[in-house]
């Protein structure tokens, strides 16, 4: 649909989302988790009790505590302790990663799976690595943001599959696809990605880290640049010449002070966590 120039973006991307709730019916231990995680009130025992529900969520959240990311001493066995280590921000984050992401993937296309996961998992891994380069960046914040930021490409996947295939297939990631979907929705997939974790009630930096991850004002905010960063290295990680790598290699040297030797041990470092974090989300980037 080609829509008039004066229509307001938030505006259309807030109804894309209602239809969303509409025709896709979220996981229900999931709906719940985020209820619970929402409340300043929920105890702990009743989201341990809700993600025991899901054995696969309950499995993947016991994975990530006890990986590298964290690095905890001993090795935590049971969700309660997962939980009271990791906190409630954590869990919902981890929750929407895990089960919402992807109740999205089912039905997406070959490519836009392959394409979404590649990109997330980079995107996640290279804003993790930099969280340890800002003092204001946190590691598990920066990697769910990072896994998030394309999550609009998704929705618009799962509400117009057959249209947004098209678009997809006619634009490259980047700037042209950012124009084309505002050219047929009136909005993009940052816009559309950010009013969904809003509406998730997810906290409202990684929100609008995610709305600007593929623009440059990103008004000095730490995690805006790690996800513009990661976006940029996304599309560029085994092709040093081209525009978008040169353009986060600046952003590395001035805002994250790396030197050509700390960034060559990210890259490396980034491409062997996104294929083990593929085996952990069990997904094939083959496609």
């Amino acid at each position: 649909m080609l829509v008039e120039n004066d229509t307001d973006s938030v505006d259309l991307a807030d109804k894309f989302v209602q239809r969303l709730d509409r025709l896709h019916s979220a996981p229900k231990v999931a709906q719940q988790i985020l209820k619970l995680t929402r409340d300043p009130g929920s105890v702990i025992d009743d989201i341990v009790k809700c993600i025991e529900h899901d054995p696969g969520l309950a499995a993947k959240i016991l994975q990530v505590v006890n990986s590298a990311k964290y690095g905890v001493a001993r090795q935590i066995t049971s969700i309660k302790h997962a939980v009271s280590y990791l906190g409630k921000d954590t869990i919902r984050m981890l929750t929407i990663s895990f089960s919402m992401v992807e109740s999205l993937t089912k039905g997406s296309k070959g490519r836009i799976f392959a394409d979404y996961w590649q990109r997330a998992l980079t995107t996640a891994s290279i804003a993790s690595f930099l969280a340890d380069h800002h003092k204001c960046l946190k590691k598990d914040e920066a990697y769910t943001a990072g896994l998030l930021a394309d999550v609009g490409i998704l929705v618009l996947s799962q509400v117009e599959r057959e249209q947004y295939s098209l678009i997809y297939e006619s634009y490259p990631h980047g700037d042209a696809l950012i124009k084309g979907e505002q050219q047929y929705f009136g909005f993009d997939h940052a816009l559309l990605g950010a009013r969904l974790l809003h509406h998730w009630d997810i906290p409202q930096e990684v929100v609008t880290a995610v709305e600007n991850h593929h623009g440059t004002a990103q008004h000095g905010c730490p995690l805006g640049i790690a996800l513009r960063t990661g976006s940029l290295l996304a599309g560029s990680l085994w092709n040093f010449s081209s525009v978008e790598y040169l353009e986060a290699e600046e952003i590395l040297d001035s805002f994250f002070k790396l030197d050509p030797e700390q960034i060559e041990t990210m890259i490396e470092a980034c491409k062997q966590d996104v294929a083990e974090s593929a085996e952990l989300f069990g997904v094939n980037l083959e496609g």
